[in-house]
């Protein structure tokens, strides 16, 4: 495999078909994770430690106020579910509209968008699939999370040792579980970029595209590690560039503040520069999005033989004509 043709190739689509480029901001909305934990401590009015003779009142929550964090918090579930699934069609059309360019020579955002759209239902079932490890991992999380603090609350009561054993005994195996789980959340993830790619330009259903990623990173397992490597160098040269820009842009605001008895004033530069930084942010995020997709789509298919061009059939050869004898003359 030619990897510099192929990051070349890659970086030519990208920088030649801009119009990716809102396929690939659109499909980065969907690729960040975020996560959170909260913890709360409750106790009986008889065991918060306020002094003797303090009676504990819960705090009184109007119904509006309550009504209001409940519309919110839906509303925000209902926004986070339509960003995944425009994530989810960006995909599939960032992979659609690479094949145009390289089939037909040419793409626009309708088709591209078209194209994904139209297997979205089968994007849905690999997104599914490479996602089981992660929701078992984070069931088993919530499990350990019980378990250690059910633990710490009973086994100390009788014996220190045994509790402090549980505690370790827990951390340790849920520890080796998660790790595992987690190098096969990534081979997961690998397989489904390789199973999108198979969905969107061999025309496969969920299950037999999960099955063709799985055949061909076993089969390019080499070329997907080399790959890997380079996008990781790729990411940290990257982030070391942009870290130094945004160094070099932030003396001057660092020195004025500095400088400069602080007022509302402060507030304008503040939202103008943090408005030019995510909008410069989305702007390059959306590149690398599309210039990586790209490149996983060139790869693949090259990994499967979809990049060489149809071998010509040969003509057919016209019938030869039996000649007829001229009759002899008597």
């Amino acid at each position: 495999m030619d990897y510099g043709k192929i990051l070349t190739r890659a970086w030519e689509i990208t920088w030649r078909w801009k119009i990716l480029w809102i396929l690939g901001f659109l499909a980065a909305l969907g690729s960040g994770s975020g996560g959170g934990g909260s913890s709360s401590y409750s106790t009986s009015n008889g065991d918060w430690p306020y002094g003797w003779g303090y009676t504990y009142h819960e705090p009184y929550i109007p119904a509006g106020v309550i009504a209001a964090i409940i519309g919110v918090a839906c509303l925000a579930i209902i926004i986070g579910i339509a960003i995944w699934v425009v994530s989810v069609i960006a995909r599939g059309g960032l992979i659609a509209g690479v094949q145009q360019v390289e089939d037909e020579g040419q793409t626009t955002f309708g088709s591209a968008w078209r194209a994904g759209a139209r297997r979205f239902w089968t994007l849905f079932g690999i997104s599914i699939l490479a996602a089981i490890p992660l929701i078992i991992l984070a069931v088993v999380g919530i499990i350990v999370l019980i378990v250690m603090f059910v633990g710490s609350g009973f086994a100390f009561d009788s014996s220190d040792a045994a509790g402090a054993m549980g505690i370790v005994t827990s951390i340790l195996c849920g520890g080796v579980f998660c790790c595992g789980m987690v190098i096969v959340a990534i081979i997961l993830q690998q397989i489904r970029l390789y199973a999108e790619r198979a969905a969107i330009l061999e025309d496969l259903g969920w299950i037999e595209a999960f099955a063709r990623g799985w055949n061909v990173l076993k089969a390019n397992i080499a070329p997907t590690i080399i790959f890997w490597i380079i996008f990781l160098v790729i990411g940290i040269v990257f982030f070391i560039a942009v870290a130094a820009v945004l160094g070099v842009t932030a003396i001057p605001f660092i020195a004025l503040v500095a400088n400069v008895d602080p007022g509302p004033w402060l507030i304008a530069p503040i939202c103008c520069g943090g408005l030019v930084f995510v909008i410069v942010a989305a702007l390059i995020n959306a590149i690398v999005q599309t210039f990586t997709s790209a490149t996983w789509t060139l790869a693949y298919r090259d990994m499967v033989g979809l990049s060489a061009p149809p071998a010509a059939e040969p003509a057919e050869e016209p019938p030869v004509e039996e000649s007829e004898e001229p009759e002899s003359e008597e």
